[in-house]
């Protein structure tokens, strides 16, 4: 296994591969319920279907008369079907699959119905199934919580402008949110909670918040989302060949084996942006106004992505690594604050530029929080869904360096 030729902690080389031609097709079919175009001559399906702990999948799937199973409203969705979703806890027996994308107008809806708290269990999933699999695009998933897949929560594979808002993915065997494949674009992963995702089976260092890996596509954004407390890296863009936009999100407490995983070997970035390989891409990633605190490893790290990355106002604070770590990236850092991280505040090397930071060569003083006390950013999300209200790493004054926070 190939080992960064890093500072500090090793990072290994994560083992996530694609499957390919005719093996994603026949593995879909056997593993999951694969939704496909329905045939000419299919009867016409409404333009929302209805799912209920009460229901029956013999029914119509109206709003009185409502499918028992997801399994059976995805088999009946179509471009511009809304799937609304009954509160109530459902284990799916397969993993969860559509490939019927949706158009700019007529988008693929799956929701909670009226905001109910709807939950998806995988604990009944073969072992290493995914939750929730698509490789569609126009599609809006929203208000859910993805929960203990042996697998992955959610994972989209080539999927195309794709919303993603209010989910919580958690506790699931492998990366809670995941991007892959190449023609992946304009996807907006929003307000976002995914934590405590653990793949025991491989030491966890599989296991992240997001990963978006293995492909390319422009557009995609993340934004609002709290990435905490999972086996391996908070963000991670291993391998992928594309800008990725981060902004406002946070990532805390990733890389510590809360488990007791034997041998184990999760990484523990709060934002790791690129992959530590010979043949890795080096895109030009960007994050703005996000923060990283008490990871296991770095707050920011490259990963050995060397391209022109970009992180403007963020903050690393009290990560056991460096709060920035970025050797060999021609990155910019700009108005960037590091405080009371244990291996210093920033590595970086002759190609990185920085301005306006708090550490050498800018050297600006450091200014002094609101309150190091997290308890406020650990507290519900608004009510649209955005990150809570919180003084906890907001600088004091007027002084324009680090993240708003807010």
């Amino acid at each position: 296994m190939r080992v960064r030729r890093s500072r500090g902690r090793h990072r290994r080389r994560k083992d996530r591969t694609l499957p390919l031609g005719s093996a994603v097709i026949v593995a879909s079919a056997v593993a999951g319920v694969y939704l496909t175009a329905s045939p000419d001559g299919a009867s016409a399906v409404p333009t929302t279907v209805y799912v209920a702990p009460g229901g029956s999948d013999s029914q119509t799937g109206t709003l009185a008369s409502p499918y028992r199973t997801l399994e059976r409203a995805f088999a009946a969705a179509k471009p511009g079907t809304t799937i609304e979703v009954r509160g109530g806890t459902y284990y799916p027996a397969r993993t969860l699959r559509s490939s019927v994308s949706g158009t700019a107008g007529d988008r693929v809806h799956l929701r909670p119905y009226r905001g109910e708290k709807v939950r998806l269990d995988g604990s009944r999933l073969r072992d290493g199934a995914s939750l929730l699999s698509l490789s569609a695009d126009y599609w809006t998933v929203s208000g859910l919580e993805l929960r203990n897949a042996p697998g992955g929560g959610l994972v989209c594979t080539s999927c195309s402008r794709g919303v993603f808002n209010n989910l919580t993915t958690r506790g699931n065997g492998d990366t809670g949110f995941t991007l892959r494949g190449d023609n992946t674009d304009g996807n907006l992963i929003r307000n976002l909670d995914s934590y405590g995702n653990h793949d025991d089976a491989t030491g966890g260092k599989r296991a992240d918040g997001i990963a978006i890996t293995h492909g390319s596509g422009s557009g995609n954004v993340i934004t609002g989302s709290r990435l905490f407390d999972n086996s391996d890296d908070g963000l991670d863009l291993w391998m992928w060949a594309s800008p990725v936009s981060i902004d406002h999100s946070w990532a805390w407490g990733n890389g510590v084996n809360r488990w007791g995983i034997p041998d184990f070997e999760g990484d523990g970035s709060g934002f790791q942006l690129g992959a530590d390989t010979d043949s890795a891409p080096t895109p030009a990633h960007v994050v703005r106004a996000s923060a990283a605190w008490k990871n296991s490893k770095s707050g920011f790290a490259a990963g050995g992505n060397t391209g022109a990355l970009r992180l403007l106002r963020t903050t690393a604070y009290a990560n056991e690594g460096q709060g920035y770590a970025f050797p060999d990236s021609r990155v910019l850092l700009q108005q960037n604050l590091a405080v009371a991280n244990g291996r210093g505040q920033a590595d970086t090397g002759d190609l990185a530029v920085s301005r306006g930071n708090n550490w050498k060569p800018d050297a600006s003083i450091t200014p002094p929080f609101v309150t190091t006390d997290p308890g406020t950013a650990y507290e519900s999300r608004r009510q649209d869904g955005s990150l809570p209200v919180t003084s906890f790493l907001v600088v004091a004054g007027a002084t324009e360096v680090g993240s708003t926070m807010n």
